[in-house]
């Protein structure tokens, strides 16, 4: 049996679904959102329970549980409510660990590339103590998930017996089917592809750094099914722990993602530039490149989709079917 906590929402519910070939499956969410609802129609053989009964249960259960992924967070980067987040992102968290731990439950949870904040050139998942600690997160989101990175890691680095074999995937720009529930917070390829239906143009951030022009901001965007092949190999190799970067280990432009949701639709980008809102300036990141090295070195060895590949698969086979 293995619980997916956040097993209704975008990355969990992909996660949930593929396991579910293979394994009971039990997802732990909020459902109050028929979006979410809709994420899950389609699993079969799952069972359902609340966010508040998943200690409860792994207690009752805790022979029959060989993994728990935390998928579930405050995932908003616009949050303000540093208390709601620590509550949800950190001390939460820290409980599902500790009752792994006592259990010797595989415990494979989500931190976020918003961990590194605007560090242009340093995007290393080492597991280097001393490197996270100089890590500055530029919203209250990556804080709350680089604040359990650090505890993680420090047990880590203790040399404490840990049966759990805690790991942390820090995410990087993740997009594909199952996340139009998220809103403002989905990645831009759906929001593309509306407006481009809608308007038959495109507009596009300009930039406020001055490293940076217009519609070159980058991200290391990576296809959901990449990132669930990557939970699932991880969950065969109980003995691994530590914290692994999941991207493609490339930048691209919002330039070149917008090019390439025109060149799916089979139309002539007609791409134009506004002012990146105020509410996100400051916290904006403008460039992310994940280094897969820690991640290569455990034996992960398949290659990652380009958005080429990821973004035609998803707008031909999900968004446009």
């Amino acid at each position: 049996m293995i619980i997916v906590t956040g097993g209704a929402g975008f990355i969990g519910s992909n996660i949930a679904q593929e396991l579910s070939k293979t394994n009971k499956v039990v997802i732990c969410d909020k459902l109050n959102d028929p979006a979410k609802k809709k994420n899950i129609s389609s699993i079969k053989g799952i069972k359902i329970i609340k966010i508040e009964e998943i200690f409860s249960f792994v207690q009752k259960n805790k022979k029959k549980i060989s993994a728990v992924i935390h998928m579930g967070a405050i995932s908003a980067t616009d949050e303000k409510n540093l208390g709601l987040l620590l509550s949800n992102n950190y001390l939460y968290s820290l409980k599902l660990f500790n009752i792994c731990n006592k259990y010797n439950i595989k415990f494979i949870y989500a931190s976020s590339a918003a961990t590194y904040g605007n560090s242009f050139d340093y995007y290393d998942d080492e597991n280097s103590f001393d490197n996270f600690l100089k890590l500055k997160p530029v919203n209250y989101y990556g804080l709350s998930k680089h604040l359990f990175d650090l505890h993680i890691l420090s047990l880590i680095k203790s040399g404490k017996k840990l049966p759990s074999n805690p790991v942390g995937l820090k995410f990087f720009n993740v997009y594909g089917p199952n996340e139009l529930h998220k809103g403002f917070m989905m990645s831009p390829i759906p929001k593309f592809l509306k407006e481009i239906q809608t308007t038959k143009k495109l507009k596009l951030f300009k930039s406020h750094h001055k490293k940076f022009a217009n519609g070159r901001q980058s991200r290391d965007f990576i296809y959901i099914k990449d990132c669930v092949e990557v939970v699932i190999w991880l969950l065969k190799r109980r003995k691994l722990k530590g914290i692994y970067n999941v991207g493609t280990g490339k930048s691209r432009t919002f330039y070149d993602l917008a090019r390439t949701v025109f060149k799916n639709i089979k139309m002539k980008p007609n791409i134009y530039y506004v002012p990146t809102p105020k509410r996100i300036r400051d916290g904006y990141q403008y460039y992310t490149k994940a280094k897969m090295n820690n991640l290569r070195k455990a034996g992960y060895k398949k290659d990652f989709l380009s958005i080429e590949q990821g973004v035609k698969d998803y707008i031909k086979n999900y968004l446009l079917k």
